[in-house]
């Protein structure tokens, strides 16, 4: 997603809205074996400090992500928030580069990789089905949810196995 701050360069102290329609980037979801299930959408407004510019919005979306429990495929929806410091390169003198600035050049500055860090970031650490989710047995693999298996955990911690010898 690019932004065209031609106008707003020229005007300081001045903001624009720009509104975010654009498909994501699946590699964000790689690891997770998730892909987006529908267009990111939402909007920003882009704010000419005079010095640089200042980004913030609201980005939405929906991903598809394996359950953390059975492995089924879930529609998760994500709200996630963006703000973000945007700098010319001519102008980023004066900034320290410990900072978290985009610097871009010319008239546009992408800021796709930090809006697909922004859904990254507002995921949970758990995707769940339902929150009744029996998940898979441990030793046939069978979805508990679909059927239950009949087969035996054995949930003795090999830790404590020779203490069972003593009885």
């Amino acid at each position: 997603m690019k932004l065209n701050l031609r106008r707003l360069k020229l005007h300081p102290h001045e903001s624009e809205r720009f509104l975010i329609a654009t498909a994501g980037d699946d590699r964000f979801l790689a690891e997770l074996g998730g892909k987006f299930a529908v267009l990111i959408t939402g909007e920003t407004v882009v704010e000419n400090t005079g010095s640089v510019f200042a980004v913030r919005g609201q980005v939405k979306t929906k991903v598809q992500v394996p359950c953390s429990r059975c492995l089924q495929p879930v529609i998760f929806p994500v709200d996630a928030a963006l703000e973000l410091v945007l700098t010319e390169r001519s102008k980023n003198t004066g900034f320290d580069l410990d900072e978290d600035f985009i610097i871009f050049d010319g008239d546009e500055a992408d800021i796709s990789a930090e809006i697909g860090q922004a859904i990254f970031m507002a995921l949970p650490l758990v995707y769940l089905c339902s929150d009744d989710c029996q998940g898979l047995c441990p030793v046939c693999g069978q979805d508990k949810n679909n059927q239950p298996c009949q087969c035996k955990e054995d949930t003795t911690d090999p830790r404590w196995a020779k203490l069972n010898d003593l009885r």
